[in-house]
């Protein structure tokens, strides 16, 4: 239904063959001589037509590499098109996201992009691609299927994930104070060196699976599998959380939502630190053709083992909405507030943070700028310090996804994160800084 909704669009969109041009060819090769463009891709559309694929992409092929910028965009989108014929989904993606990186405003290709991507399952990747289609300002017509395809839209990939290996220089591994001492309400305290800022080089781990199964022709079954780990050479401040979520997901009303069963288990230092159970719900709802909002409700009964005062109930809600201003630009606004309770009082507390990104594509690099302020207020007054908690942090990250060197599904990623917080209680007060070397795959 995807595909025929989408198709639709595409013949909307349609456009007549590029314009002839004589390409070079030597007659010692035995090749033919005076063939226009247009002579080129009429006779790969007749060994298309006859299913000798092979013969259609070698002319195809060619053109790709041709000076004529509008000649090597019409030979990728063919080209795609074969593909996927021979049930080579991915080299069709790579060739419309080739097409794409020089003529961002082209409609056609972009949606047929999206429906590839629905097909392999990526349904975040799809939706992204449409608001952007959006942003390029669709014929009416056109636009309607397309709202239509963003209703229907839902992946039904039963299994897929994503990797990424990161090398990671860190100032502060352990977020800690560079403070040596620290005054209490009995003395001055003198901190351990682990206790205070430790610099670092690390390995970051973090991957998702997911599996699902269809129930009905409107509800999945969706089951998920997260993970992170932050390996260092100091072992006593690895840190390594896993977290587990299975549940239905189905339509309402134009929305996706998925409810789920959520548990988790966090390791620092090798040692169990905290373990959680509870549910989630996640809603995910088109609000134009260039913009969604997205929310999610978690609730999860945590518990410390080495902490049991610090037991209690977390409650979070996350709000974002992403917009594509125009094909290359597209920008995202979260607003997050979390309640942490705990058995004593300053062990409780209540945080909002303000999320902002900005990410830009030039070419095939894709840049992105983010910045995160959070504020954070304690319950009660800490015993040892005497003054209730209050922190305020800024995270500020800059990257870069280096498209233009992928390598087998490989995307090298270089991301450098500046943290600063100033806390009322001195042992959460710190600096850092933090660079990843990065390699991602999605599967």
């Amino acid at each position: 239904m995807l595909r025929l909704i989408l198709a639709a669009a595409a013949l909307l969109l349609a456009a007549p063959p590029a314009p002839a041009q004589s390409p070079d060819c030597a007659a010692a090769q035995g090749c033919v001589t005076g063939l226009s463009a247009a002579d080129v891709f009429a006779v790969a559309e007749r060994f298309a037509a006859a299913r000798e694929f092979e013969q259609a992409a070698t002319l195809l092929t060619g053109l790709t590499r041709d000076p004529n910028p509008e000649y090597r965009a019409e030979a990728r989108f063919r080209l795609a098109i074969i593909r996927e014929a021979q049930g080579d989904r991915g080299a069709a993606i790579e060739l419309l996201k080739a097409l794409l990186d020089e003529k961002p405003n082209a409609p056609r290709p972009r949606l047929e992009l999206a429906r590839l991507l629905a097909l392999e399952g990526d349904e975040s990747a799809a939706r992204r691609e449409l608001r952007r289609a959006g942003a390029t300002g669709l014929p009416e017509d056109v636009a309607r299927i397309v709202d239509r395809f963003a209703l229907a839209l839902r992946s039904r990939r039963p299994i897929g994930g994503a990797v990424e290996i990161a090398l990671a220089p860190d100032s502060n591994i352990n977020r800690a104070t560079s403070l040596q001492t620290v005054d209490t309400v009995v003395a001055p305290l003198l901190l351990s060196p682990d206790a205070r800022a430790q610099s670092g080089l690390g390995i970051s781990l973090s991957g998702q699976a997911f599996a699902r199964v269809e129930l009905s022709p409107k509800t999945l079954f969706l089951a998920r599998l997260s993970s992170r780990a932050d390996l260092y050479g100091k072992s006593r401040f690895n840190d390594v959380i896993v977290t587990a979520a299975a549940g239905p997901e189905f339509q309402l009303g134009g929305a996706r939502l998925r409810p789920a069963a959520v548990a988790s288990r966090r390791w620092f230092g090798g040692a169990r630190f905290a373990d959680s159970y509870g549910g989630s719900l996640n809603v995910l709802k088109p609000l134009d053709r260039t913009s969604q909002i997205e929310g999610e409700l978690t609730i999860l009964d945590s518990r410390f083992p080495g902490i049991p005062i610090q037991n209690g109930l977390l409650t979070d809600l996350n709000l974002l909405v992403d917009k594509a201003f125009s094909p290359r630009f597209s920008g995202r606004l979260g607003i997050r507030g979390t309640r942490q309770n705990a058995r004593e009082a300053f062990l409780a507390n209540r945080s909002l943070a303000l999320d902002l990104l900005a990410s830009r594509a030039f070419g095939k690099q894709l840049v992105f700028l983010q910045a995160t302020a959070t504020r954070l207020w304690g319950d009660g007054r800490d015993p040892l310090f005497g003054v209730t908690r209050e922190d305020r942090r800024l995270d500020l990250t800059a990257g870069v996804i280096l498209r233009r060197f992928t390598l087998r599904g490989l995307a090298p990623l270089v991301r450098v994160t500046r943290s600063e917080s100033d806390s009322t209680v001195p042992i959460f007060d710190f600096r850092r800084t933090r660079v990843e070397f990065a390699l991602s795959r999605e599967f």
